[in-house]
């Protein structure tokens, strides 16, 4: 029943301000009527009609918030110069039309006696720059039509989504903490796009300052991705590092807090075969390695501080550098 009753005020409403023998409903819209932008970029809307006849002339206020939007330009489309030479005049477009709003306030008519322009088109082009995240409304206001007179129309406003471009690192886990100089560290970089748009995007992964490994990485919003890193100590000083992931900030990007992650712990790069990181590949060492000897990735034993190699299997490449390396000292290599 409320239905009902709803499309019989709606039909009553037009038939008051619409009179019996107006067969087109003319109609002032933005086009698009929703726009999704990102902070930075700059889009144009057009103030579009549609089933007019006769437009001789037309005046409009379109408002929005200047917080999320900038404007930038305003220009007359084509439509009404289709009937001849067109007088046009923007009235006032500024950001600071109060506390609040911008305003974009324009005015156009043809010059001369003849026909006004009938059919559809673009009255007047608004270019605007994202400023902020938020909706702001284009609120079409004290719009007028006219011939020789005021032309019975509707105006349909339209809304801009400023939303985040937001890339982030989540989560970073390594394959080992205590690794021989010379050797490999796996790592798994955990990657969420948490904004609203596709992004392409560099990780970069470092050992303290020093950057050893960079991916290009495409997710859809919304959606994360494990990527996995591969450290090779060849060339760093034995010593304790930090290691850090960092996703490079896209276009449009605000919150980058979340782009950098840094691993809870130090990771010690030292002699091979120094297992607890003391130092001294001694009697401690190889409690270590016999646990973990001749046992494969998945096994109940098996200890990826042993794989040297990172073959998954501990053999005889394994006990061939922890022998080599037995009583020796991290510092110099000598017993």
């Amino acid at each position: 029943m409320n239905e009902k009753i709803s499309a019989g005020i709606f039909t009553f409403l037009l038939i008051l301000y619409f009179p019996l023998g107006i067969n087109t409903l003319t109609v002032l819209y933005v086009n698009p009527s929703t726009i999704i932008t990102s902070v930075g970029d700059t889009f144009s809307v057009n103030i579009t009609i549609s089933g007019v006849n006769d437009l001789g002339g037309w005046e409009f206020k379109l408002y929005y918030l200047s917080s999320n939007l900038n404007g930038t330009d305003l220009v007359q489309g084509p439509f009404l110069k289709q009937g001849g030479s067109t007088y046009f005049e923007i009235i006032d477009f500024t950001d600071n039309y109060n506390s609040t709003h911008g305003i974009a306030w324009v005015t156009c008519a043809l010059l001369g006696a003849g026909p006004g322009v009938d059919g559809n088109g673009t009255l007047a082009v608004i270019t605007f720059k994202a400023q902020q995240l938020g909706t702001s409304g284009l609120s079409l206001t004290d719009t007028l039509l006219s011939d020789s007179q005021p032309i019975p129309h509707i105006a349909l406003n339209g809304i801009v989504h400023v939303l985040p471009h937001d890339v982030a690192i989540t989560d970073l886990t390594l394959s080992k903490t205590v690794v021989g100089q010379g050797l490999t560290v796996k790592m798994d970089v955990n990657i969420s796009d948490q904004g609203n748009f596709t992004e392409t995007f560099n990780v970069t992964v470092y050992a303290n300052l020093t950057s050893f490994a960079t991916q290009t990485i495409t997710l859809t919003s919304g959606n994360s991705t494990t990527s996995t890193f591969t450290w090779n100590t060849t060339g760093f000083a034995k010593g304790n590092y930090t290691i850090s992931a960092y996703a490079w900030p896209v276009q449009g990007e605000t919150h980058t807090a979340d782009n950098n992650y840094t691993y809870s712990q130090k990771i010690i790069v030292t002699l091979a075969g120094d297992f607890d990181g003391d130092g001294f590949v001694y009697v401690d060492d190889l409690n270590i390695f016999g646990r973990a000897w001749y046992t494969r990735e998945g096994d109940p034993y098996y200890n990826p501080l042993c794989d040297f190699d990172g073959d998954g299997f501990i053999y005889l490449d394994e006990l061939d550098v922890f022998g080599r390396n037995w009583y020796k000292h991290a510092t110099n290599g000598e017993p």
